[in-house]
């Protein structure tokens, strides 16, 4: 036997509480949909609006993570569609798209199995968004998940962009009707601050996707968790407790299954094939702190800029926090950041007061005496956690790949 035969045979499950660990997989769609009859019930009252010749330009699909808002609007709307000669339904997912080019591209690749090259720019690829589209049925439904990525670029305008989804000379020239349905964490206009023109373009309805409370929380998990695990490896006490933690701390169903997968995995490392509320509190740290990270990782690049200089001055004792945003300015203007991401002060101001928002910050004015008053600025979260997700972040961003390579 070689060494790999020992490592495998020593850290093989022995009598363990899974039977289908996959189950509790947070990104596999399940069977069915549970504690959503609400919004299932608007999004087929908007798309029955073709029987009546409308369906609205937007559709506003909102909500914080986990909530549901992907995985309810896109089963509604391809249901809807399979029954619906006359409606097409297309998804695309922009988190990857760093400019409001590659977003388009992305739609365009969609639609159509192909992407335009740079210099054909945004006129090129929505002429071929547009020729794409008049092959496909009556009603065309786009839902753009992840829509908060989309920021303004050194080349265009989120408004430019949008404008001419809804109302693009090449679509009203060609008589398409393309219901766009923007999911995001926060209302569009309010997220992006649109103007006023793209916002006359939009129309009124949105559906809102609330966080999970602690009943909701429990029909989405009990399916779940019993195709998962054994037969009495979760006793009622135990997952009355995980789901009440869930939805005080969260009202995320994502972060509720990977609570329980972790609490089963610490379970099974300790010998046990049933879970305890030990096994919960074990994992209700690393559960908040995987989070967080994923979090900080959705963020746009200034924003974890900004976090990273609220976070990058040492003490005596470690990182030293509070910090001021004179304090956060000097760290980005060290020679090791790029130019494009020196903030200035009033830049950096502005992010404070989003991350706040956001709840990953908190501020307060302390007043210096005759030195006058100074805004002080702390991470909401173990300050460490950002360094942490300082490399991941970077295999995303050029920008940040080089300053770490520095």
């Amino acid at each position: 036997m070689s060494k790999y035969d020992d490592l495998f045979a020593a850290t093989a499950p022995d009598d363990s509480p899974f039977i289908d660990k996959g189950v509790l997989d947070p990104l596999a769609d399940p069977p069915e949909i549970h504690a959503r009859k609400d919004q299932e019930r608007e999004l087929a009252r908007l798309l029955n609006g073709v029987h009546d010749g409308y369906l609205p330009p937007t559709v506003a699909i909102y909500g914080p993570p986990g909530t549901g808002k992907t995985l309810t609007t896109r089963r509604v709307a391809r249901e809807f569609a399979a029954r619906t000669d006359a409606v097409a339904v297309e998804y695309v997912n922009l988190k990857e798209c760093r400019t409001l080019f590659s977003a388009a591209n992305e739609i365009l690749a969609e639609l159509t199995g192909e992407k335009k090259g740079a210099y054909e720019g945004l006129d090129g690829v929505f002429a071929g968004i547009w020729t794409a589209l008049e092959d496909y049925p009556d009603w065309t439904v786009l839902i753009l998940d992840e829509i908060d990525h989309i920021r303004h670029d050194a080349n265009y305008d989120p408004n430019d962009f949008f404008y001419r989804l809804l109302r693009g000379e090449g679509k009203l020239k060609r008589g398409i009707d393309l219901s766009v349905w923007p999911v995001s964490n926060e209302l569009l206009e309010v997220d992006l601050h649109l103007d006023s023109r793209v916002e006359s373009a939009m129309s009124d309805e949105a559906v809102c996707f609330p966080p999970y409370g602690e009943r909701e929380l429990r029909v989405v998990l009990e399916p779940r968790l019993a195709r998962a695990f054994r037969d009495g490896a979760v006793p009622d006490a135990v997952f009355e407790y995980g789901v009440r933690e869930a939805a005080r701390r969260w009202g995320d169903a994502r972060k509720a299954l990977r609570l329980f997968r972790q609490a089963g995995e610490h379970a099974s490392e300790c010998g046990r094939n049933w879970l305890t509320i030990d096994c919960i509190d074990a994992t209700l740290g690393t559960t908040e702190k995987a989070a967080t990270i994923e979090k900080l990782c959705d963020l746009p690049v200034n924003h974890f800029l900004v976090l990273t200089g609220s976070t990058a001055w040492n003490g005596a004792d470690g990182i030293k926090q509070p910090v001021t945003t004179g304090e956060i300015h000097d760290y980005l203007h060290r020679d090791r950041h790029p130019e494009e991401l020196q903030l200035g002060s009033r830049t950096i101001q502005t992010i404070v007061t989003d991350l706040e928002t956001m709840g990953l910050v908190e501020t307060w004015i302390e007043s210096k005496g005759r030195g006058g008053r100074q805004k002080r600025i702390e991470t909401t979260f173990d300050p460490q956690w950002v360094h942490e997700a300082v490399t991941e972040y970077a295999t995303d961003s050029t920008y940040l790949e080089i300053v770490i390579s520095r």
